[in-house]
This record gives C-alpha cells, sequence and structure tokens, in this order.
C-alpha cells in the first residue's frame, strides 16, 4: 500500500514537470468529452420531458385514412366505437390540422376546443369560455407577427378565404415545447379553417378503464373497422424516444469519432516517446524500478489526466445543457421552425448516463496510455541510454 501511494506521488510530480503540456492536453481532451456528453444529457433530458407530457394523453388514438393519408372522421363513428367495444370509458373527438401562414412563412397547429377555460394550465386570460371569432394564441404567432391580447388578426382558410380572430388569451412561455405554434380556436371556427364538415373530427382519443387491457382493447378496434390506424400511447412514447435517440445518435457517434481521433494522436505521441521520457524510463530501470513499477506510474498518469478531463468535461456539459439550456444543440436535435420553442431543461442525472461517459473516456485512453509505456518498459535501460 505504501509502495503504491508512493508512485502516485511520483506520478503527481512528473504531471506537475510538464504541467503545461498537459493542461493543454487535457483542456481538449474535457471539450471533446463535453461535447458527447452534452448530447447524452440533453437527450436524455429531452425524452425525459416528453415521456412526461405524453403520460396525460388518452391510452389509444384512433385516426382514418384513405390512400394512406388522414381523413376526417364523422361523429356517428364515436357513438358506434362506444356501444361495441367493451372497457371503453370516455371518447374524445379531436379536432385539429394545420394552417400555413402566408404573412410569415410559419406553419401554424390549430386545434378546436369548447372546454372551460379554467382548465387549460398555463393560460393567461380572463376569459372563461372561447366564443366564435376568438382565439387562444401560443407565444409564436403573436411574437413573429408582434400582436397582444385584444389584437385582431387573419389567417387563410383551406379555401382561401380570409377569416379574422380576436385575441382572447396566451399561454405562458412556460408552455412553450407544447403550445409555441399552437392556436386554439371554437370547434366551429377550427372546421371552417382546417374544412370540415359540421359533423365530422380529426380524429379521437380514447380512455380504458383498464390500462391493463389497453394492448387488446386497441386491437380489437383495429380488427372490428376496416381503414383505419390505431395508436397507443405506449407506441407513441416508443417513437418519440426512437427519434430523440436517432437524432442524438447521429452526434455521438461524431463525438465518438472525435475522441477516437485525438487518442490515435495520443496513441502515436505514447508510442513514440522522446529522448527525455526514455531516458527518465532508462534512470528508473537503472536505480532498480521493476516493469510493474514503471507501468504502475504510467497508469496513475493516465488515471489523473482522464479522470480529469472526463469529469471537467461532464461539468462543461452540465452547464451547457442545464444552465444554458443547450444553445449548441436545441436547433439540430429539436428540428427547424419559423417558431423555435424555447423552454426549460429540468436538471435530471443518471447514473446510466454517468457510467458510459466515463467509460467511453477513461478505459480508451488508458489503453493508449499503458501499452506503449509497457514498450519502453521492456526496453534494456543500456539501450535507452545510448539512443
Amino acid at each position: 500500500m505504501l509502495k503504491t501511494l508512493y508512485l502516485l506521488e511520483y506520478a503527481l510530480r512528473s504531471l506537475v514537470r510538464k504541467w503545461k503540456k498537459y493542461v493543454a492536453l487535457v483542456s481538449i481532451y474535457a471539450i471533446v468529452v463535453a461535447f458527447f456528453s452534452s448530447v447524452i444529457f440533453f437527450t436524455s433530458a429531452l425524452n425525459r420531458e416528453t415521456q412526461t407530457v405524453l403520460s396525460d394523453l388518452p391510452e389509444i388514438w384512433v385516426q382514418k385514412l384513405a390512400g394512406g393519408r388522414l381523413v376526417p372522421i364523422e361523429e356517428s363513428f364515436l357513438n358506434e366505437v362506444s356501444s361495441e367495444i367493451r372497457g371503453i370509458k370516455k371518447i374524445a373527438p379531436r379536432i385539429w390540422g394545420y394552417n400555413y401562414d402566408v404573412a410569415t412563412g410559419a406553419v401554424l397547429t390549430l386545434m378546436g376546443s369548447n372546454a372551460s377555460l379554467q382548465d387549460l394550465a398555463l393560460l393567461n386570460t380572463q376569459t372563461t369560455e372561447l366564443r366564435k371569432g376568438e382565439a387562444l394564441c401560443g407565444t409564436g404567432l403573436l411574437e413573429i407577427r408582434e400582436l397582444y391580447e385584444g389584437d385582431r388578426f387573419t389567417l387563410q382558410d383551406s379555401h382561401g378565404e380570409l377569416q379574422s380572430f380576436d385575441i382572447k388569451g396566451s399561454f405562458s412561455a412556460k408552455s412553450d415545447l407544447l403550445t409555441k405554434d399552437l392556436l386554439i380556436l371554437h370547434p366551429d371556427d377550427a372546421r371552417i379553417m382546417l374544412g370540415l364538415s359540421p359533423k365530422q373530427v380529426t380524429d379521437i382519443g380514447i380512455e380504458v378503464y383498464n390500462p391493463e387491457e389497453t394492448d387488446n382493447i386497441a386491437k380489437k378496434i383495429d380488427m372490428a373497422y376496416s381503414g383505419i390506424r390505431v395508436v397507443t400511447r405506449d407506441q407513441l412514447k416508443a417513437t418519440y424516444e426512437a427519434l430523440f435517440s436517432w437524432r442524438g445518435g447521429i452526434f455521438i457517434y461524431g463525438g465518438i469519432i472525435s475522441l477516437l481521433a485525438f487518442l490515435i494522436l495520443a496513441w502515436e505521441r505514447m508510442a513514440g516517446l522522446g529522448n527525455e521520457e526514455q531516458k527518465e524510463l532508462g534512470i528508473l530501470k537503472g536505480i532498480g524500478w521493476e516493469i510493474t513499477d514503471v507501468l504502475w506510474v504510467k497508469l496513475w498518469e493516465g488515471i489523473i489526466i482522464s479522470l480529469t478531463a472526463a469529469l471537467s468535461g461532464i461539468l462543461l456539459a452540465l452547464v451547457h445543457v442545464y444552465i444554458f439550456q443547450a444553445p449548441l444543440l436545441k436547433p439540430f436535435l429539436i428540428g427547424w421552425s419559423m417558431m423555435y420553442p424555447a423552454y426549460d431543461l429540468h436538471f435530471s442525472l443518471q447514473m446510466g448516463d454517468l457510467a458510459i461517459i466515463l467509460s467511453v473516456a477513461i478505459i480508451p485512453y488508458l489503453s493508449a496510455t499503458i501499452i506503449p509505456a509497457w514498450k519502453g518498459a521492456i526496453t534494456d535501460p543500456a539501450d535507452i541510454m545510448n539512443g
């Protein structure tokens, strides 16, 4: 144990003697680690936020398809499903779609709702009921058109005709991830904007009494009716998880490639030991050091360097993602839009994420350090001193 402490002390002194070189090495190493750590933290945080939001959705969604495209559902279909399929607790029709705002080039998400506005969270309004000709807006439309509550604006409906609406309220910026491009209208107005007839809806959400029966009920609905698409909440969660994992994976691979390139350079540098390092090894072996002693010193140096760089990179990544809200990654991992959502990522550190980062950052570097050191340690001291 005492010998190990002496070897650790020697490794620290060796690093201190060449501190300028190792500070530069650790700095570059930490930046590389910070890059792929930021991607891991960001995709994990975003995936957790999405899973939390999706947990409040109905267990089953039913959409009607024609030629592979989404088409409206007649309201009579709701009563038919409710009466023929057991286990259904509630069926909620949805009226929604997209509208291209010619004036700004933005794409808005339209939704028709006549629910009590008091039930909508993060909504800034004094109105308790939405009437025809009135609208609730996300912050995106207000910002891009420079509008305020009480203003009037126009949009083109599906037939190219202008429809006017008074802004009765807006959503808080805290909900931007969900409501940035959202526009809530009275159901009749939403149908006009989307080209739906008075008895048509876009799709339906189904709540079940027993969540464990969700897959069975979804399968019964799918088999009972043709030309429909049945999606469960778990499938939707899996889709978003795969989407974020795919986008994040591209950057993670890029970070790993950068790290490998860095390690290759480190390998080449250490494989070709400089004159000073060769003489140091020759002196140590000449005064009685064993090969294992030399390897332990190099191992301690590698551990100190890689661990310092890894922890520094993780700290930089945490600051980048959770304090500055990942400004370098958001545009690429979320997408591109005229109305880009601003939102806060809540801090959550998973041990699995840390384990992956530390494994990728430390183990390869130790390998790139020990193997060249071993080759130098087994060389005869006389050969080393003679050059």
